[in-house]
């Protein structure tokens, strides 16, 4: 009995070997396929070049949708179809003006998103400044009729990047509210850039609450806070004067753009990949999220230009909104809950097109530990791909996933150093997308699509 089980474990540790090594073949394949062929900076030119940025509900959104459209009907899916979804549309109208009143020194800044418009002329106030929401309650009726600044520097000791963002948009996001329930006028966020030398202003969404006055609400840059909080120490009563003109528009019709591939084995188990279409209304919107879209389209034109044939179905998603409301995954979650499918994987991309490092999972403890033992090995040892941790699923992965919750989910991370200098700017333009870095993500995200479609059953 313990031969035939030493011949029979031989046996399994062989096929494992023979599997493995088609499988590192295969993604050698991919790889090659990508660089050498690969489309997705062409098609990531054109977006950025002949669309440019394209917030939610404005007409360039629209054309986005169009020509995406046009792009995936090139292909062989097996279906490309236009999802309807209803948003409020934001508009930013003309530039913002802010400026100190005493030495009349310009300050770069930009509206929220979602952010109310100031009075026709602007509005004028001394500064209150805070470094955390936490403080200011203590300030009680000092708070009133000021423009709060609050004035957190990044944590520029962090690598994980996308940590040091998240301590500090909370603040972005409930600022205005809480400074207008002490009566606040306005509101002023030092912007989220790991540079502390930028000059730029990044923008991102924030919210307002029924019964509370919506007060405008603006992102300074790091160079216009340093200025701006050297003037106050300097100061105290140091008033600034802002004009801002963005408004609500009222709702729109606006669309996700899909395609399926359809699966050969299981056809009825789908694998949803894609990312946001949208970006903010500043720059051209190229790393967020012309990488992502672009990227995920190219990744599946790359199984399709090796003659791979899916067993489970493929799913492209470009969904609208993620940046203003999450509209569009909202209603994909809906759609696919109401049609009760049965959707096995899922893979976002929405963190720049750097150069890959790997994937957040989110799924169980021992789901990722098994990926990391047999699929972790065949990235890192020739692609330099090795991160495999469990985490976040992504924001649109996350928002429809919650009627899922049984989908394992994976969220593309590549390298983290430069994407918050860019992220929701002017500087996000196509001249900072990399096509090596770009078509290296391209292939991980293949790879990865490939080892899904084909071991997903395996999994524990």
């Amino acid at each position: 009995m313990k031969v035939i089980f030493k011949v029979l474990l031989l046996g399994v540790c062989s096929l494992g070997k023979v599997v493995a090594q088609q499988d590192s073949l295969m993604m050698e394949r991919i790889y090659t396929t990508s660089f050498e062929k690969g489309k997705a900076y062409e098609n990531l030119r054109y977006l950025t070049k002949n669309i440019g940025h394209r917030i939610a509900g404005s007409a360039k959104a629209e054309k986005a949708v169009l020509w995406s459209k046009s792009l995936m009907e090139d292909l062989a899916f097996d279906r490309v179809y236009l999802q309807e979804v209803q948003m409020p549309y934001w508009d930013r109208g003309e530039k913002e003006e802010a400026y100190i009143v005493s030495i009349k020194e310009p300050l770069n800044v930009l509206s929220l998103g979602g952010s109310v418009a100031t009075p026709p002329g602007g509005l004028e106030a001394e500064v209150i400044e805070i470094e955390l929401l936490s403080e200011l309650r203590a300030q009680g009726d000092k708070v009133r009729g000021k423009i709060v600044f609050v004035n957190k520097p990044w944590d520029e000791s962090m690598v994980e990047t996308g940590v040091a963002y998240g301590l500090n948009s909370s603040q972005r996001s409930r600022g205005p509210v809480e400074a207008a329930k002490l009566g606040a006028v306005a509101y002023l966020f030092r912007s989220l850039s790991s540079s502390p030398d930028d000059d730029y202003p990044h923008t991102g969404g924030t919210r307002y609450v029924n019964d509370i006055d919506s007060i405008p609400a603006l992102a300074i840059s790091p160079v216009g806070a340093n200025n701006l909080s050297a003037a106050l120490k300097k100061d105290s009563a140091t008033r600034i004067h802002i004009v801002n003109h963005s408004a609500w528009k009222g709702n729109v019709a606006t669309h996700n753009v899909i395609a399926e591939w359809r699966g050969t084995e299981k056809p009825d188990e789908i694998i949803t990949i894609g990312g946001h279409i949208d970006s903010w209304d500043v720059g051209e919107g190229a790393h967020d999220n012309g990488t992502g879209t672009m990227g995920t389209l190219d990744a599946i034109r790359t199984l399709m230009e090796l003659d791979y044939k899916p067993r489970h179905t493929i799913r492209l998603v470009f969904y609208m909104n993620e940046e203003n409301g999450v509209h569009g995954a909202l209603q994909y979650g809906e759609t696919a809950k109401a049609k009760a499918e049965k959707i096995i994987a899922a893979i976002e991309s929405d963190a720049g097109g750097f150069a890959p490092r790997g994937f957040d999972i989110k799924s169980s403890a021992e789901r990722v530990n098994w990926i990391q033992k047999r699929w972790k090995p065949l990235f890192e040892q020739k692609f330099w791909v090795s991160r495999f941790l469990h985490g976040s699923p992504g924001v649109d992965s996350g928002v429809w996933g919650r009627h899922f919750p049984n989908t394992i989910m994976f969220n593309f991370r590549p390298d983290p150093h430069r994407y918050f200098d860019l992220h929701h700017t002017a500087k996000d333009v196509f001249e900072a997308v990399d096509r090596r870095e770009l078509q290296s993500g391209v292939a991980a995200i293949a790879s990865l699509l490939y080892l899904i479609d084909q071991q997903i059953d395996q999994l524990p």
